[in-house]
C-alpha cells in the first residue's frame, strides 16, 4: 500500500491503525519509539511514521533535519533492543513536507521477544494490541521464549502422586495398543517398563512416578495434585453473561468437572448436550431433526482446548471455560497458538503443531470411557471438520481468537444472516448486488466478531476471491479495515441493528445514530451491571487512546454512559446507565 493511501485511510478511520504508528517528531524521537518498534517486531510487523499530526487530523506537519533523524532511528533499533532490529527506513516527500517512514519487520519467532535493552528482558518486552504498544508479562515472555522450541511440562514426572494413582486398565490399555502398533520396542518387557517407554511414568531419584500426561490421560483424579486443571461449563439465560433469566438466576446449568481428559471430555460434553435445542434441517430430499450445535463440533472444540491448552507451572490455576449462550458456544483454554499454526491457517488440513507432544500421543490411545474411542485423532483436520460441520448447519464458520496467554473458539448456534438482518443489510447501500460471503461477513461483523480473509476463505471462497469481496465491502463503507493488510481484520462501519433485531444479544444498548460507531462499539462491550476501566475498553474495541478518549467523552454527553470517579482518578470506570 503506497504512503497516500495509508495516511488516507487513517484520515478516514480518525484513528491509528493497528500496524501504524504515528508520530508528531518535532522534538526529536520520542522516547516510546523503542517500545512501538519491539512491539511491531513481536507482532505481524508494522509501520513507523514521524511527521504526522495525529490530534490535527493527521495533518503533514514534516519533519526537520529528516535525514538525521533516519539515521537516529536506524541507530536505536541496532543498539538500544535486543536482538538489533533492522527496519527499513527512508525519508519521504509527502504534501511539500519531509517524513521518516520506518518498516519493521515481524521477528522469526525463534527469536522473540525483543526487547528495550535497557529495561531487561521482562520489563522491556513489548507486543501489539489494537493500535497501542502494550508491555508484555512474564507469562507472554515466558510463552513467547517457548516457541522457539518444543515446551516439556506434560512430560514432567509429578512427585506426589504414585503409579497407584494410575487408573490400572486404561494404562493395560495403553501398553495393549503399543504392542500391537510396535510390537518391537513392546515385546519382552514388563508393564512398568513399557509405561516407561510411553512416557506415562518418569524416573524422579529412585521411584517411578506418573508423568503430567500420565496423570491427565489415564489417572484416577489429576485434581488432587492439580486443582484447577479441571474444565467449567456455564450454561447463561441471555447473550451477554450479566444479564439475569426471568427468574433472576445467573446460569440455567452450570457443572465444575474433574477426572482424567477423556472424562472431563465426555461430562462436559454431557452438560452441553442436555441444554442444547433440536431444529429441522432440509437434507437432501427430507426434513431431519438435528441439535443446534453437532455433538461431535462441540467435543472435537473441547478435546483441542484440553489437549492443547498450556500447563506450565504459571497457567495450572486456570481452568479450561465452556460457556453455552443462546446464539453461541465458546470454548477458552490458558495459551496460545503454537508452533506453525497460526490463526489464518486454522482449519487447512495437514496444519498441526503440538505444544503438548506426549499428552497428544497419549491421547490418541486414550479410551472415551462410554464408547472406547480413542479421544483425541491428532492428525490436525479435527478444525476443518468444525468449519465445515458449523458451515453446513448455520451458514456462518467458528471465528478463533488467540493471544499469547488465551486460544478462544466462538461457535455459533444459529445463522446471524436472518430474514431482518438480510433486510437491514439491503437498507445499507440499496441497489448493491453483495455475494453470499460478503452478506454472511456482514452480518458476522454486526455480531462483533472481526472478518479478514482467513473467515471468508472458510465460508468457502478462496483467498484472491476474498481479499477481492472485503475490498469492495471496504469501498461501499460497509466494513473499516483496522491496519494496511489487505487480509483485515476488518470491522463494522456503519450503525449495527436496532435493538429488537436478531442481533440484539450483541447490544447491550440501543444506539442512537448521533453515537460514534465508536461509541457503538463501546455499548456493546460494556454489559449491564458491570464495569471497565479505559485501559480494559481499549483492549477489548481494539482502538486507540485517544479515540477511546473521546468516544467516552461524547457517551457520557449523551448519558448512554456514566463513570464511577473523577476524570483524573486511577479508579475511574464506566457502566451503562
Amino acid at each position: 500500500m503506497q504512503l497516500a493511501e495509508i495516511v488516507t485511510r487513517l484520515r478516514d478511520t480518525g484513528a491509528e491503525l493497528e500496524d501504524v504508528e504515528v508520530k508528531l517528531g518535532k522534538g526529536g524521537l520520542p522516547d516510546s519509539l523503542t517500545a512501538t518498534l519491539c512491539a511491531f517486531a513481536n507482532s505481524r510487523g508494522g509501520l513507523v511514521i514521524i511527521g504526522l499530526d495525529e490530534a490535527a487530523g493527521f495533518a503533514a506537519t514534516g519533519v526537520p533535519r529528516a535525514p538525521a533523524m533516519r539515521d537516529a532511528l536506524v541507530g536505536l533499533a541496532r543498539e538500544k533492543i535486543t536482538p538489533s532490529l533492522l527496519p527499513s527506513v527512508e525519508v519521504a516527500a509527502f504534501e511539500g513536507v519531509n517524513l521518516v517512514i520506518a518498516e519493521v519487520p515481524p521477528l522469526p519467532e525463534d527469536q522473540r521477544p525483543c526487547y528495550v535493552t535497557s529495561r531487561g528482558l521482562y520489563n522491556g518486552a513489548y507486543t501489539r494490541i489494537g493500535d497501542g504498544d502494550h508491555r508484555l508479562t512474564s507469562y507472554e515472555v515466558d510463552r513467547m521464549r517457548e516457541n522457539a522450541g518444543q515446551p516439556r511440562w506434560d512430560d514432567t514426572p509429578v512427585g506426589q502422586a504414585t503409579v497407584d494413582d494410575l487408573e490400572r486398565a486404561s494404562a493395560l490399555r495403553l501398553i495393549e495398543i503399543a504392542r500391537a502398533r510396535t510390537p518391537r520396542a513392546f515385546s519382552g518387557i514388563d508393564e512398568m517398563q513399557a509405561l516407561t517407554r510411553l512416557g506415562v511414568v518418569k524416573q524422579e531419584g529412585d521411584r517411578l512416578v506418573p508423568s503430567l500426561a500420565g496423570l491427565l490421560s489415564v489417572g484416577t483424579y489429576p485434581q488432587q495434585f492439580f486443582p484447577q486443571l479441571a474444565l467449567t461449563v456455564a450454561v447463561y439465560p441471555h447473550a451477554k453473561p450479566g444479564q439475569p433469566g426471568p427468574g433472576g438466576e445467573r446460569f440455567l446449568d452450570s457443572a465444575a468437572l474433574g477426572g482424567p481428559i477423556p472424562e472431563l471430555v465426555e461430562g462436559a460434553l454431557r452438560v452441553v448436550q442436555r441444554n442444547l435445542r433440536t431444529v429441522s434441517r432440509i437434507i437432501g430430499a427430507g426434513r431431519h431433526e438435528q441439535w443446534d450445535l453437532e455433538p461431535e463440533v462441540v467435543r472435537e472444540a473441547i478435546v483441542n482446548a484440553l489437549m492443547h491448552r498450556d500447563y506450565s507451572p504459571q497457567s495450572r490455576g486456570t481452568q479450561v471455560q465452556i460457556e453455552l449462550y443462546p446464539d453461541r458456544l465458546t470454548v477458552t483454554s490458558p495459551g496460545g497458538l503454537f508452533g506453525n499454526v497460526h490463526l489464518e491457517t486454522l482449519g487447512r488440513v495437514g496444519t498441526s503443531s503440538s505444544r503438548n507432544s506426549r499428552l497428544a500421543a497419549l491421547l490418541q490411545d486414550a479410551a472415551d470411557p462410554l464408547t472406547g474411542r480413542p479421544v483425541a485423532e491428532n492428525r490436525g483436520s479435527g478444525v476443518s471438520m468444525m468449519i465445515d460441520q458449523v458451515r453446513r448447519s448455520t451458514g456462518a464458520v467458528p471465528v478463533f481468537a488467540a493471544g499469547l496467554a488465551e486460544f478462544r473458539v466462538t461457535i455459533p448456534r444459529t445463522s446471524p444472516l436472518t430474514p431482518q438482518v438480510r433486510d437491514w443489510i439491503a437498507k445499507l447501500r440499496p441497489g448493491a448486488g453483495l455475494a453470499d460471503a460478503q452478506r454472511m461477513a456482514i452480518a458476522m461483523a454486526a455480531s462483533g466478531y472481526d472478518i479478514d480473509v482467513a473467515v471468508l476463505t472458510r465460508l468457502g471462497l478462496d483467498p484472491s476471491g476474498a481479499r477481492r469481496q472485503l475490498r469492495e465491502l471496504a469501498g461501499l463503507g460497509l466494513l473499516r479495515p483496522r491496519s494496511t493488510r489487505e487480509e483485515g481484520p476488518y470491522r463494522l462501519a456503519v450503525a449495527p441493528p436496532e435493538a429488537g433485531s436478531a442481533l440484539e444479544g450483541f447490544l447491550s444498548a440501543p444506539v442512537a445514530p448521533s453515537v460514534p460507531r465508536l461509541g457503538a462499539e463501546i455499548l456493546r462491550v460494556l454489559a449491564p451491571g458491570d464495569e471497565m476501566s479505559r485501559e480494559e475498553i481499549q483492549i477489548a474495541t481494539g482502538a486507540g487512546r485517544s479515540s477511546v478518549v473521546n468516544a467516552l467523552a461524547e457517551l457520557l454527553d449523551s448519558g448512554a454512559i456514566s463513570a464511577t470517579a473523577p476524570a483524573r482518578s486511577p479508579n475511574r470506570r464506566y457502566r451503562i446507565r
